[in-house]
């Protein structure tokens, strides 16, 4: 290390910044040979709260100060100064151990692209091999790492959406991760019986035995330290005190699409402007680091339901306590849901050649902005566009690592967005009043019956929707001068020094982003050990 810089008070082979989904992948797989040391680094506590290993208790876990970042946007002056929430999981799994637990696969669709824009190694092709290196589906392959299971039974509401897509002429499908896209299934969950198994509870629990493999929480890395252009050591904060750590081999930033590029920036790699203007001396001048942001903006509508019970109802009082006793004695009910039950892709124009609509369905309701459900018996179709091409920004305020950066989504400022997602709405309302859903609905709650013209839509979408919590792209791969990461994943100009998280992601992923970024971190150690040689 430069003078500079006091003597690092820990030295290992591979440094990992970030235990998330995929800092949790990289730390099992660069430890499992056992000819490497590794230490991984996560700035919350361990994953040991009751509410991360229930499945449905990750409604209590989003706005946890301990256990979740709370960012927030900056507010949207299209829809009247409004903060659009992220939470991100701050423990180990990351948001992993916090997330709704949907499993869906990338698509061809967006590998055609990504390989457009010279991602080079990155086809579907390229990549299946590594979902099914990490799947076990339905417990059919114990000895992989990741249980991804059906539904122990779904909800008679869940059903009836699937029946009403196949109502309006999409084709009613097995799995959402088939080779066809288009179509309606349920979802497949991270979840194992009563269950949930992120990242944090599979390949890091198998792994966190293993004598060359360290494991920090608590520490709050503050900058990488270079010499010249190389990668050497990271600056932490751990119990109050300044650590040096040293990487003889490389360092992986894997803290996800808001703080992998707030941490480059820190370390003096992004936009030469915003770092100067912070006093920040200048390492490399890369202007897409925290730009391309890219999220999936969820829209709901929602319908006041008869003659069956929902979500809303079964989690308070006595419906509570009953599903608490189905939980435990069952391993079933409604504690072992996720996010969302069951979706359909759509195309928004029958000229398209592949979906570019998601429409997941829940049988609950929610308070409008929010995941609190209401009290009054619902459903909702949340609708996103998949592929938005509306681009944000995260940049840091200051140059402390613990304040929150400036988040900007840039939310429907395309008008292709803004296209698509009215003829999501619509196809939504639609399936509403097929035969097998419309036996149950009362009336149209959210937007309401009201919203009719585009421009309703539209107002209505900018004042209610929320992030579909999939944020991407803020380091993205390519070969462009806008690109952070090569298809190696290596920051460009830079040695000993990656990124793997959903941050290298060129776009959205067709549906939600959590087996994509384990499917990232699989290969990018498949990579880096195969450097090591």
């Amino acid at each position: 290390m430069s003078a500079q810089h006091p003597t690092a008070q820990q030295e290992v082979d591979y440094l990992i910044i970030g235990g998330g989904s995929a800092g949790c992948v990289l730390a099992d797989r660069l430890s499992e040979n056992g000819k490497f040391t590794v230490l991984l680094l996560e700035a919350g506590p361990p994953d040991r709260s009751p509410f991360i290993h229930i499945p449905a208790g990750f409604l209590s876990l989003l706005d946890n100060p301990k256990l979740s970042w709370r960012y927030g946007s900056d507010p949207q002056a299209s829809s009247t100064g409004r903060v659009i929430a992220y939470p991100q999981g701050k423990m180990l799994g990351g948001t992993g151990s916090l997330n709704g637990m949907l499993y869906v696969r990338s698509a061809r669709t967006e590998h055609d692209r990504w390989l457009a824009e010279g991602c080079t190694g990155w086809s579907f092709e390229d990549v299946l091999p590594f979902y099914e290196k990490l799947e076990n589906i339905d417990g059919a392959a114990p000895h992989k790492r990741m249980p991804v299971s059906r539904y122990v039974k779904q909800h008679p509401l869940s059903s009836a959406y699937l029946q009403a897509c196949g109502e309006v002429g999409l084709t009613v499908r097995d799995t959402l991760n088939g080779v066809e896209r288009e179509g309606a299934a349920a979802f497949h969950q991270n979840r194992q019986g009563r269950f949930r198994t992120g990242p944090a509870q599979t390949y890091l629990r198998h792994a966190r035995g293993r004598t060359n493999l360290k494991i920090k929480t608590n520490t709050l890395a503050q900058r990488i330290v270079f010499e010249g252009q190389r990668a050497v050591a990271a600056q932490v904060q751990c119990d109050g005190q300044t650590v040096f750590v040293k990487a003889r081999k490389e360092i992986i930033i894997s803290c996800g699409a808001i703080r992998s590029p707030q941490l480059l920036q820190l370390s003096g790699v992004g936009p030469a402007p915003l770092l100067e203007s912070l006093g920040i001396p200048l390492v490399l001048a890369l202007a897409g680091v925290g730009e391309n942001l890219r999220d999936h903006y969820s829209v709901r509508l929602s319908q006041r339901v008869k003659g069956i019970g929902t979500l809303n109802e079964r989690t308070r009082g006595f419906g509570l306590a009953a599903e608490l006793l189905n939980y435990v004695f069952m391993g079933s009910g409604v504690l072992t849901m996720g996010a969302s039950s069951c979706a359909a892709f759509a195309k928004s124009s029958p000229t398209l050649n592949a979906p570019d609509l998601q429409l997941s369905f829940a049988p609950g309701s929610f308070e409008p902005g929010t995941y609190q459900l209401e009290r009054q018996g619902g459903m909702t179709i949340s609708v996103y566009q998949s592929y938005p091409q509306s681009k944000g920004s995260v940049r840091i305020r200051s140059t402390d690592a613990a304040q929150m950066p400036s988040i900007q989504p840039n939310y429907l400022s395309d008008a292709g967005d803004r296209s698509a997602l009215l003829a999501g709405l619509r196809l939504a309302r639609q399936i509403y009043a097929m035969p097998a859903l419309s036996r149950w609905g009362i009336e149209e709650t959210l937007p309401g019956p009201k919203i009719q013209t585009d421009e309703e839509w539209l107002n209505y979408a900018r004042d209610k929707g929320v992030s579909g919590y999939h944020l991407v792209g803020t380091c993205r791969m390519g070969t462009s001068e806008t690109a952070v990461v090569d298809p190696q994943l290596k920051v460009r100009g830079l040695h000993g020094l990656r990124v793997v998280d959903a941050s290298i992601l060129p776009s959205c992923t067709s549906g939600n982003s959590n087996a994509p970024t384990l499917m990232v971190a699989e290969k990018a150690a498949d990579m880096i050990l195969a450097s090591s040689q």
